[in-house]
């Protein structure tokens, strides 16, 4: 019985870790954000950025609901599938980090490198600026 209770505690313990999402590296939180960058996905944009940057973001969402901007941006959103993201390099130094990206758009040749800066805001990783 003792067995079967701590069995029931440790597959409890690994679902509320699961539900909460654990802890994100660095380089998945950018991973997460670049996805959700290119597909507008803005409510997932701000839970992984400072909350300095939540202000801006929801800026850049107002601007997008004109039917206008909504239609192209829906053609973007299209085009989003691509674009591949490669992590480069994670650099961790206590509650900073820095994490290089190529991102390469699929049929192109061209290839571009981001340094995208993170620290931990509440204890989880945060990116800190977006260009």
């Amino acid at each position: 019985m003792k067995l079967v209770k701590s069995l029931v505690l440790v597959v409890a313990a690994g679902l509320i870790i699961a539900a909460c999402g654990g802890t994100s590296t660095p380089s998945d939180v950018v991973q997460k954000v670049l996805k959700a960058q290119t597909s507008l996905d803005f409510g997932t944009v701000k839970k992984h950025v400072v909350k300095d940057l939540v202000p801006q973001i929801e800026e850049a969402e107002k601007a997008f609901e004109t039917p206008e901007v909504k239609e192209a941006m829906e053609r973007l959103k299209a085009a989003a599938d691509q674009v591949k993201y490669d992590v480069v390099k994670e650099e961790i130094d206590g509650d900073n980090a820095k994490v290089t990206v190529k991102i390469t758009a699929l049929g192109q040749e061209q290839e571009q490198e981001l340094i995208i800066p993170l620290v931990k805001e509440d204890g989880a990783w945060k990116v800190s600026k977006l260009d």
